[in-house]
C-alpha cells in the first residue's frame, strides 16, 4: 500500500448494529468492517471521511463495532476513498480506495499500526492463534477457500472478511486474504492484510515474506529490504526470503551484498524450481554489476537449464552474451526472449537494436528500435532512441 493505503473494512450503517455471524452472502449493499492493529475490533464508533468522484469528503461514523453499510445508491459509483485519521495512540492515518461491487458483501479495512510501536514479545504462533478460532469462523474460512478455488474472488473476499469479523486474530485467514488480493494485483489491500497479520504475530513468517514480495512489486524496495532483513535474521535458512531481499539490494546497487544473500539462499534445497531459476538470474545481475561478466553468464546458464521457456531468463542471458561480445548467441537469446514475452519484453527489442546498429545492420536496427518505441512510448530513453533512429534513416539514404 503506497503511503500505506490499508484495507478498510467499513460498513455504512443503516441499522445501528450489524452482525456477520449468520449473514449469508447476498447482493446487498457492501458492508465494511474496520479492524484495529493487533487483531481486535473497535470498541467505539470510528470516524472516517468518505470521498466519491473526487468531490468534497463526507464525515461518517461506523457503529461501535467498526461496521458501516453503504447506501444502495453508492454501489454504482464504482470506487470511493475512505480515510480514517490517526487517533495518535493506536493507529496511523489510513487511506484506502474501496471497490464497490454488487457481488461483494463484506470489505475489510485494516488500520495501519503506529510507527515504531514494538510488537508484543509474546506473539502467538499460527497454530496457537488459529486453534482459538470458533467453529463459525472456521466455517466461513472453509467457505472462502471453496469460493477462491472456484475462481469467485469477490464472494471469497466476503467470506474471508466474515471469518475475521468472527475471529480477528485468525492469522491463516489474513495471509490467505492477502494472497488472494495479490493474485488479483490489488497490492495495497494485499499489503494491508499482511501488515495486519504481522501486527498480531511475527512468529508466523509467511505474512512477512509475502509483504516483502508485495513491496518489491510496488517498487518500494527500501521497505521490502527492512521487512526481509528482519525475516532473514529470524529465519536464516529461508532461501526464498533471501532471493526476495536481493531485489532491493540490486536496485540500490549493493551487488556484493546481493551476491552473498543469493548464494546463501541457493543453499535452501526446498526452493521451488522457478524461484531457484530467479535466484540464478539475480545472481547473474549481481555479478554483471561487479563487471564479472563470464561468471554472470555461468549463473544465467544455470537459470536457462531450469527455465528455458522463461522470457526473463532468455533476456538476461542475451544481455550477458552481449556484454561478452558474443553477438550471434546474444541475438538468438534476445529473439527468443521477445518471442516468449512479446510486449512484456520491449527491452529485448532495444538490445537487438543496439546489437544490429553495432553491426551496421541498419534496417534490422531501425525495425527493432521502432518496435521498442511502440511498446515503451513513455520510457525515459525515448529521446535518445529517436535520435538514433534519425541517424539510421540518414545512413539508409546514402
Amino acid at each position: 500500500m503506497p503511503t500505506i493505503r490499508l484495507s478498510l473494512f467499513i460498513v455504512l450503517a443503516l441499522s445501528s448494529r450489524l452482525d456477520f455471524s449468520h449473514a449469508p452472502i447476498a447482493q446487498t449493499p457492501p458492508v465494511i468492517q474496520i479492524f484495529m492493529p493487533g487483531g481486535t475490533l473497535p470498541t467505539r464508533e470510528v470516524r472516517f471521511w468518505l470521498t466519491r468522484n473526487r468531490q468534497n469528503a463526507e464525515l461518517l461514523f461506523t457503529d461501535k463495532k467498526g461496521q458501516y453499510q453503504f447506501a444502495p445508491e453508492l454501489v454504482d459509483t464504482g470506487e470511493v476513498t475512505l480515510t480514517v485519521d490517526t487517533d495518535k495512540h493506536n493507529f496511523e492515518t489510513t487511506t484506502y480506495r474501496i471497490r464497490l461491487a454488487r457481488t461483494t458483501t463484506y470489505i475489510p479495512v485494516f488500520l495501519l499500526p503506529l510507527r515504531d510501536v514494538p510488537i508484543p514479545a509474546r506473539s502467538p504462533g499460527v497454530a496457537e492463534a488459529d486453534a482459538q478460532a470458533p467453529a463459525t469462523a472456521r466455517a466461513a474460512y472453509e467457505a472462502a477457500q471453496k469460493e477462491a478455488a472456484a475462481g469467485r474472488a469477490e464472494p471469497a473476499l466476503s467470506e474471508f472478511t466474515r471469518a475475521l469479523t468472527l475471529y480477528p486474530r485468525y492469522l491463516r485467514v489474513l495471509d490467505d486474504l492477502g494472497l488472494l488480493y495479490l493474485k488479483l494485483n490489488r497490492l495495497d489491500e494485499a499489503a494491508a492484510a499482511f501488515t495486519q497479520a504481522i501486527s498480531i504475530s511475527t512468529r508466523f513468517h509467511l505474512p512477512r515474506l509475502h509483504l516483502g514480495l508485495v513491496r518489491n512489486r510496488q517498487g518500494r524496495y527500501g521497505e521490502a529490504v527492512m521487512v526481509l532483513n528482519e525475516l532473514v535474521k529470524d529465519q536464516p535458512t529461508l532461501g526464498q526470503a533471501r532471493v526476495l531481499l536481493a531485489d532491493g539490494l540490486l536496485v540500490s546497487k549493493q551487488f556484493d551484498e546481493a551476491e552473498q544473500q543469493l548464494r546463501a539462499g541457493l543453499q535452501d534445497e526446498t526452493l521451488e524450481r522457478s524461484t531457484r531459476a530467479d535466484a540464478y538470474v539475480k545472481l547473474g545481475r549481481a555479478l554483471s554489476g561487479q563487471e564479472r561478466y563470464q561468471a554472470a553468464l555461468s549463473e544465467l546458464e544455470k537459470a536457462v537449464a531450469l527455465e528455458p521457456e522463461s522470457a526473463e531468463v532468455q533476456f538476461y542471458l542475451g544481455a550477458a552474451y552481449l556484454q561478452l561480445d558474443r553477438l550471434a548467441a546474444a541475438e538468438a537469446a534476445l529473439l527468443k526472449a521477445y518471442a516468449l514475452g512479446g510486449k512484456r519484453m520491449p527491452l529485448a527489442q532495444l538490445l537487438l537494436g543496439q546489437l544490429y546498429y553495432s553491426q551496421q545492420k541498419y534496417e534490422a536496427a531501425l525495425q527493432a528500435f521502432e518496435q521498442y518505441l511502440t511498446e515503451a512510448p513513455r520510457a525515459a530513453n525515448v529521446p535518445q532512441v529517436k535520435e538514433v533512429i534519425e541517424k539510421i534513416k540518414l545512413a539508409l539514404k546514402k
